[in-house]
């Protein structure tokens, strides 16, 4: 009895890392890619420019919400660990922070700034 209870656990917990991984494949792809992408560095380095990133429900969501707001130059989606996030370069002498977590709380998809 008690090698049934071991082996339904081993199965259970394989199972669930298999989720975990097929999960977050995902989100490590993602954060590759933008690692990589190489045009952020260069951008975040230009004058005036200043980099947030917002921990949302819904990236997408996020994007619409911020893009085109003044002062908001470009809007990155991308995952930090499991939670989704839209990573925004911006002029702070055009938009502040707090701006910014308006509208998100508007689109009803903010959850965090992480800085």
């Amino acid at each position: 009895m008690k090698t049934k209870f071991i082996t339904l656990g081993i199965a259970v917990s394989a199972f669930a890392l298999i989720a975990l991984f097929t999960y977050a494949g995902g989100a490590a792809r993602m954060a590759l890619l933008s690692l990589f992408s190489g045009d952020h560095a260069a951008l975040a380095q230009e004058a005036g420019t200043s980099k947030i990133i917002f921990k949302v429900k819904c990236y997408d969501d996020g994007k619409a919400a911020l893009q085109g707001l003044k002062g908001v130059q470009k809007v990155e989606t991308g995952f930090h660990y499991i939670h989704e996030t839209d990573t925004v370069y911006y002029d702070p002498k055009l938009i502040t922070i707090k701006e910014m977590e308006t509208a998100l709380k508007k689109a009803g998809t903010y959850v965090d700034t992480l800085q």
